[in-house]
């Protein structure tokens, strides 16, 4: 029976957090749902997943049921919530072995996680997840590993890289590309087949002009995606019942990004739309 690319359905949570399913299988990337305020986390205070914020967030969403949840790095904006998130509605996290250490700080079992590696392949149902390491964005504020079970409440700080990812879906409808952090590998993506592509923006509009261009070039024109959708561009401490903001100019120049896209859209001719928290689309129909 042909599969209906209307089936398909991409939902935006905000910073890199995307929700995808065709109404049979549902995938998860990162899930952050808590988004602890900034200003706890610049005085140093102990932050933890919020059950209250996860579970509304989910249910606004629509996330029932998953099969696989993939982190793209353990910082705490992207992996803080992914373990309870997989208690709540299932699924297999996935995720470096920093992120399999935040797990087991949750009390997930290891029959839960899996740990992944560069250029691995997973199946679910009529979705193919290809792992494509990569690198935090610049100003990697809290690099490292995460070598022992996280146990919360901790400091953001705790909450260290481990392995940075991105995430190619292929389905037969389409492929998008969830690339969560503003940074590239050169000619990492060249070949790819991308419809799609959810495009890491964090802190880009605060590197210089020929850091732009370099990310542009081995990002976007290596793959000439048919729609450009920005992600992590959103205030993260700020929660998401309240109306989206960029983030605060002393970390990002939002204004300086937002330039860079309208004028590289025009240059290419590759449309950009930015998707709200909540609002689902059909990126294959």
């Amino acid at each position: 029976m042909p599969v209906d690319a209307a089936s398909v359905r991409s939902t935006f949570f905000g910073t890199s957090s995307i929700h995808v399913t065709d109404g049979v299988t549902g995938i998860l990337v990162d899930g952050f749902f808590t988004r602890p305020s900034l200003l706890r986390i610049a005085l140093g205070r102990p932050i933890a997943p919020d059950p209250g914020r996860i579970s509304d967030a989910l249910s606004r969403g629509g996330v029932e049921h998953l099969d696989a949840l993939f982190v793209a790095h353990s910082h705490h904006d992207h992996v803080m919530d992914s373990p309870e998130v997989v208690k709540r509605v299932g699924g297999v996290l996935h995720g470096s072995e920093s992120t399999v250490n935040v797990g087991r700080g949750t009390g997930l079992g290891d029959e839960s996680m899996r740990r992944i590696s560069d250029g691995d392949t997973y199946v679910f149902g009529n979705f193919t997840v290809r792992v494509l390491e990569g690198v935090h964005s610049p100003g990697d504020r809290y690099p490292g590993r995460i070598d022992e079970p996280l146990v919360p409440p901790v400091k953001a700080s705790a909450y260290r890289t481990g392995g940075c990812y991105s995430f190619l879906f292929e389905h037969p409808t389409g492929t998008m590309l969830v690339h969560p952090s503003a940074n590239f590998v050169p000619d990492k993506f060249d070949g790819l087949d991308v419809d799609l592509l959810y495009l890491g923006v964090g802190a880009l509009g605060a590197q210089s002009a020929r850091f732009q261009n370099d990310y542009w070039r081995h990002t976007v024109e290596a793959i000439r995606p048919g729609l450009i959708i920005p992600v992590h561009w959103d205030h993260f401490g700020r929660s998401l019942d309240k109306k989206p903001r960029p983030m605060p100019r002393v970390l990002d120049d939002f204004a300086k990004t937002r330039e860079l896209l309208d004028r590289k859209s025009a240059e290419s001719g590759i449309p950009v739309r930015f998707q709200r928290p909540y609002e689902t689309i059909t990126p294959f129909s």
